[in-house]
């Protein structure tokens, strides 16, 4: 299935060369060493500028095939196979004159896996990061011990007048910024409406990245994590507020993710509007607006809600 990312066509190139070899009666093992792929995929003149080991790093291409392990597993299952592909490379971590090399392999399927039920495509199930494997910005970080936080703590109740405190401040900014323009005798000039303007714009930034979150936690539960909140480089995420088995309110920042039952993309949560009601739907990275899917956060499930053929 075609996506959109480097690592696909890392493979989709290994598999043509395979396949090509093949036709022309070749069965032996092709090997493939980070720059020939860099020029494969990059073509010439970008290889050129670019480090072979920096590009593809260790793993990218492992992480890629098990994002797909469910919807991989049960085409598998469906055509009557019992291997599934792997990814073989040596232990070279690169270096001047030494090249980590990779090659097309496959692996037995385990029978507890090769038994298992062919996979539903109205139907999605979600995966739920570990403590901590989300990293929350600096600031949020000197809160947030490994990424989550009890409610009812000295750290909770931080978080909760930092908070406030910043919205006191942002009303109080408010107020001082129309109490200004309101208090003019003389026409408007344009310099005037650039600052209103500024401080709208102001406004809404520091609403929707540092104050709305919160508020919608509450009733949510579940609700996107602005990047604001999030770790230079982190991927999106989201901010969970749960209960544990000793009735403690916890605040935690994880990500769900899925592997889309349809074209075996990545499932991330997104907004539900303008398409839905709901306030996050799981939407494929592949085809976000076709592939979507409803958010169970209890039982990590959601079933097929995008738009239906006729």
């Amino acid at each position: 299935m075609p996506a959109d990312s480097k690592a696909h066509q890392i493979l989709k190139f290994m598999v043509e060369s395979k396949l090509m070899a093949l036709e022309q009666g070749r069965e032996e093992q092709l090997f493939f060493e980070r720059p020939k792929l860099l020029v494969a995929v990059e073509g010439k003149l970008r290889a050129d500028a670019l480090d072979p080991a920096r590009w593809l790093t260790n793993g990218l291409l492992e992480q890629f095939l098990d994002s797909r392990k469910v919807s991989l597993l049960a085409r598998l299952r469906n055509a009557g196979l019992k291997h599934r592909p792997v990814i073989g490379s040596n232990d070279s971590k690169g270096g001047k004159g030494i090249q980590r090399t990779y090659w097309l392999d496959v692996e037995a399927i385990p029978p507890d896996e090769l038994g298992e039920q062919v996979l539903d495509f109205e139907r999605i199930e979600y995966r739920r990061t570990e403590a901590g494997e989300v990293k929350p910005s600096w600031l949020l970080r000197m809160v947030f011990s490994n990424g989550e936080l009890k409610n009812r703590s000295g750290r909770g109740l931080s978080l909760l007048i930092l908070v406030l405190l910043g919205m006191a401040f942002w009303g109080l900014y408010l107020l001082a910024g129309f109490w200004r323009v309101s208090g003019l005798s003389e026409p408007i000039t344009l310099r005037q409406l650039i600052e209103i303007a500024f401080i709208a714009l102001c406004s809404w930034f520091v609403w929707k990245n540092f104050f709305r979150p919160w508020i919608e936690l509450v009733d949510h539960r579940v609700v996107k994590a602005p990047q604001t909140m999030l770790a230079f480089g982190e991927d999106e995420a989201e901010i969970e507020m749960h209960c544990d088995s000793a009735k403690n309110q916890w605040t935690r920042f994880v990500r769900f993710t899925g592997d889309c039952p349809l074209c075996s993309g990545r499932v991330l949560l997104m907004p539900g509007k303008p398409e839905h009601s709901l306030p996050l739907v799981g939407r494929c990275s592949e085809s976000p607006h076709a592939h979507v899917f409803s958010f169970d956060r209890t039982r990590l499930s959601g079933v097929y809600v995008g738009p239906r053929s006729e």
